[in-house]
């Protein structure tokens, strides 16, 4: 990418630090995309796309800005395709360990009902089989530890096709994203301005979250991963600036927990309905235990949603007044030809 640094404004450099990053992650990807290059290529094409789309939305309307809203929007795109390879690959990652986590909490709670009922001194008094009968009914294994075994081998052929799809785009991938950040780079040098923010990040963001909370003001089981999907792009843009910015670390630490919690819902959801598609009928047991997990986070992701956003929404609201404060009292100083540092 290009090392010119005249005109360049400060979102650009956020994402140019993204993109470097992301670059990365896909060549550890063509490599060998394992869970954590993979979760990390995912994560940046999102902070990347929130901070073009708040670069975009900065940008004034007219034929000045519309070679870069035109590059933004390109390198938009390319994000968008690799996320569709990435997704895949994660999700299955994720919806694997759900399975073993489910596993083996069904299987501990087995064995201390069983102790519970019957405490091994007893067996032992009451003529327990011996140790090799013992280990022989060990190996055994309970109906939803079968089905369990099955569902995770066809994640792991879902898996396996994903990933080599992955795989083989990644190298590509990157030399794209180069070529898409150098034209953004131009086509921001081109204008020959520095944009200077007029709002901190973390009003941006809550600006950004009421936005979403006014678009979506009923929350159900058909929109509430669409309102999470919006609330990270919020979070994002506060977490640009959280290190320096306390209110944005605060406003990013809220719609994390707000995303985890509706993002655990959605990862339940859907390996629910991939043990339909791979077992059908022949899986009950397990499928039962999965949907009662899904209805459990549901619940708890309503929950937390209708607490988070009214937090949220609070929080907005005392920004925006005070903004509007400010802005009369501006209007007065000017009406009256005060200096913006004079006392009202």
């Amino acid at each position: 990418m290009g090392s010119g640094r005249a005109g360049m404004n400060d979102d650009f450099d956020n994402a140019r630090r993204l993109a470097n990053k992301l670059r990365e992650n896909l060549l550890r990807c063509a490599d060998e995309p394992d869970v954590d290059p993979v979760h990390d290529t995912r994560t940046g094409t999102r902070r990347l796309q929130a901070t073009l789309e708040d670069l975009v939305r900065e940008i004034p309307a007219g034929d000045a800005g519309e070679p870069v809203r035109d590059a933004a929007m390109a390198a938009m795109k390319l994000l968008k395709r690799i996320r569709h390879e990435a997704g895949p690959v994660r999700d299955l990652d994720v919806h694997r360990k759900l399975v073993e986590k489910l596993t083996r909490r069904t299987v501990q709670y087995g064995e201390d009902a069983k102790d519970e009922k019957e405490p091994a001194a007893l067996r032992l008094a009451n003529g327990e089989p011996d140790v090799l009968e013992t280990l022989e009914a060990g190996l055994r294994r309970t109906d939803v530890e079968q089905q369990a075994d099955d569902l995770d081998a066809w994640l792991t052929d879902r898996w396996s096709e994903s990933a080599v799809g992955l795989k083989a785009q990644a190298q590509d991938f990157a030399e794209k994203l180069d070529k898409r950040m150098e034209e953004l780079e131009a086509a921001l040098r081109a204008r020959h301005a520095r944009r200077t923010r007029k709002k901190p990040p973390g009003v941006v963001a809550l600006d950004s979250f009421a936005r979403l909370a006014s678009e979506m003001q009923v929350l159900d089981a058909g929109n509430l991963h669409d309102f999470r999907k919006g609330a990270k792009k919020a979070r994002y843009v506060a977490e640009l600036a959280a290190q320096g910015d306390a209110q944005a670390k605060q406003v990013g630490e809220t719609l994390k927990k707000l995303q985890d919690e509706i993002g655990d819902w959605h990862d339940w959801l859907v390996l629910a309905e991939e043990a339909h598609a791979a077992l059908g009928d022949e899986a009950t047991e397990l499928i039962a235990m999965l949907e009662a997990e899904r209805g459990r986070h549901f619940v708890a992701a309503m929950k937390m949603a209708a607490k988070l956003r009214g937090r949220l929404m609070g929080e907005w609201l005392a920004v925006s007044g005070r903004q509007v404060a400010r802005a009369r009292i501006g209007v007065r100083r000017r009406a009256v030809g005060q200096p913006r540092g004079a006392t009202p």
